[in-house]
C-alpha cells in the first residue's frame, strides 16, 4: 500500500511533525567530519536527518512533489535561510517555505518549528553560569561539533549569551515566587532583613 500523506487544516495553529519511515544519509558530505570524531561526525548526520525531516514535514502539506494533489492545503515557496539550535548554540540551514493554497498566507513547517526553538538554549546559559562559566569564556563550555558547523554557528556572543541568562532567570524567579506553597509544613519561616535594613538607611525605599 503506498504512503498516505497526511493534510491538515489551514486554521491550525500546532502543525504535527511528520516522521519518514526511513531517512538516507550522505556519507560522502560528511567524510570530513569523521577526521574530527565521532561527535562531529553524528552532528553532520543529524543535520542532514533535520533537512530530511523538513522536506517531509512539507510533503505532507503539499503532497509529493512533481505531483498534482487537489485537496492539498498548501504550496511550495521555495527556501530561505534559517537556523536551528546545536549544541548551545545557533547553526545555519536551509528553511523550505509553504503558503496556504488558498493564498491566505505563509504555513508553519512543523519539522523547522520544532527544531528551530531557543528554551534550550536558555537552559543551557542558565546551567552553565550557575556552574560557574562567565560569558567571556562560554564557547570553551560548548560540545565539539566540527568544524564546518562551528563555522556556521552563531549565538554565543557575550551578549547572547547574557541575554539568555537574564530571560531564564527572570522566567525561574516568577517561577518561584508564584509557587504553591500551602502544602508544605512549615516549622518556622527565616526572613533575612539585612537587604532590606541597608536600603532603609540608603533611603531607597519609598513610603
Amino acid at each position: 500500500m503506498g504512503k498516505q500523506y497526511q493534510t491538515r487544516d489551514v486554521e491550525a495553529s500546532t502543525p504535527e511533525l511528520t516522521i519518514p519511515e526511513q531517512v538516507s544519509v550522505a556519507l560522502a558530505g560528511i567524510a570530513e567530519s569523521a577526521k574530527e570524531g565521532l561527535l562531529a561526525l553524528a552532528v553532520g548526520a543529524g543535520l542532514q536527518v533535520v533537512q530530511a525531516l523538513m522536506e517531509e514535514s512539507v510533503v505532507a502539506l503539499a503532497g509529493p512533489k512533481g505531483k498534482h494533489h487537489p485537496d492539498r492545503v498548501a504550496v511550495r515557496h521555495g527556501h530561505e535561510q534559517g537556523s536551528v539550535t546545536l549544541g548551545g548554540r545557533r547553526v545555519a540551514v536551509q528553511r523550505p517555505r509553504v503558503r496556504a493554497a488558498d493564498g491566505s498566507g505563509e504555513l508553519p513547517v512543523a519539522a523547522y518549528q520544532l527544531f528551530s526553538g531557543t528554551e534550550v538554549l536558555g537552559r543551557l546559559a542558565l546551567e552553565r553560569m550557575l556552574g560557574g562559566l562567565s560569558t567571556r569564556r562560554y564557547p570553551l563550555g560548548q560540545e565539539p561539533v566540527g568544524s564546518q558547523a562551528e563555522q556556521a554557528a552563531s549565538g554565543t556572543s557575550k551578549s547572547a549569551v547574557s541575554r539568555r541568562f537574564v530571560a531564564m532567570t527572570h522566567t525561574a524567579l516568577a517561577e518561584l515566587l508564584t509557587r504553591d506553597l500551602s502544602r508544605l509544613d512549615l516549622v518556622c519561616l527565616l526572613v533575612d532583613g539585612g537587604p532590606l535594613r541597608r536600603a532603609l538607611l540608603r533611603g531607597g525605599v519609598g513610603d
